[in-house]
Parts: C-alpha cells; structure tokens; sequence
C-alpha cells in the first residue's frame, strides 16, 4: 500500500518544469496559475487506490495534497525549482532534488514524471521524448503516448473559454492510473491547505 501511495504521489507530481508559451488558444492564467479538485484511482496488478486530489500550481511551486477515504491516509506535497518534499500519512517527510529522485528514494523505483504537469492539461510535455498524438474533431487530444506512457483522454470541458481534461486515464505496463476533474480553476488560486 505505500509503495501505491508513493508511486501515485510522484506520478501526480512533476511541477519542476518550466512552462512553455501558450498553445492552441490556451490563456497564460492556464500556464501560470491553476488548481483543481477531483479523485484519483490508481491500481497495479491485482491492488488499488482510491482518494480525493486537490492540486494548485502558480509560477513555479505547486501544492498537491491527496486525501484517502474518510480521511484516511494520504499524503502532501509542497514543491518548487528548487525540490520536493513529500509528507506521507505518519508525518514522515521525504525530499528530493526532483521527483525521479523522490520516488526512487521512497519506492525504489525509477518512472518518468515530469509529463503528467501537462498531460492532466491536454499537453504534450515538451521536454520529454517525443509524443504520439491521436486530436478528436475539436483539435483536443484524445489520446497520447509519451515517455512509455499511455494517455487516454475521455471527457473534456469548459472553463473560462478553456478545453481541459475532465477524466483521462493513464497507462504504463500493469500501471492504472484514473483521474476525474470535478472542478478547474485558472489564474490566481486560493492559498494553500494545511
């Protein structure tokens, strides 16, 4: 169960980055300054995982903070261009340079992180390897392949004249990770949770 925890935190993770210059009609708030609510699954092989998600980006620094069921476990994450720290549900905490860094520490695994940033926006991550891209009729993507994962988008929707990801879902060998949107805000956002 902590190594699901963990790999989900570091698959969530990726704010590191820097953010490229607007595509597709796209608003600089969206690049600069978001947040969102929503839940998450998460199942390898036969276990899974369930919680709620809140996560808030501006500039360079990002909140992500995921809650299990009833409250129950969970972890935080507080991060910047300067590192990582990732508080699990026993007040632990654990830091890192980057998240490959993070999630080899806690997990001992080693998975490319940094796309997800932009793939929960309907980006390609431009500097990962390059991306396999299937648009629907709209010019939005429907379905990416990037850095050996899979990425399906199967809801989109409206905020402040924006298309973003309501419900994607991505895939990595027996790796399962669903994410569910229930709310986007852009620009500036709200201060950070405890």
């Amino acid at each position: 169960m902590k190594h699901l925890v963990a790999l989900l935190a570091v698959l969530l993770l990726a704010g590191c980055a820097t953010t490229p210059a607007p595509r597709g009609g796209q608003s600089a708030a969206l690049l600069s300054a978001w947040q969102l609510n929503g839940r998450v699954s998460l199942t390898r092989g036969e276990e899974g995982w369930h919680a709620s998600l809140r996560w808030q980006e501006q500039a360079d620094s990002y909140f992500l903070k995921i809650s299990g069921p009833l409250g129950q476990g969970g972890f935080q994450l507080n991060g910047d261009s300067h590192g990582v720290v990732l508080v699990d549900a026993d007040g632990q905490t654990f830091a890192a340079r980057d998240a490959d860094a993070l999630l080899q520490q806690v997990a001992g695994w080693q998975l490319p992180v940094t796309g997800l940033r932009y793939w929960i926006r309907g980006l390609p991550a431009p500097a990962a390897a390059k991306a396999e891209a299937r648009r629907d009729e709209s010019g939005r993507l429907s379905q990416l392949t990037q850095s050996g994962w899979t990425i399906k988008y199967n809801r989109y929707q409206l905020v402040n004249g924006v298309s973003l990801p309501g419900k994607l879902q991505l895939l990595h060998d027996d790796i399962s990770v669903r994410i569910v949107v229930d709310k986007w805000e852009l620009g500036a956002v709200a201060p950070r949770l405890p």
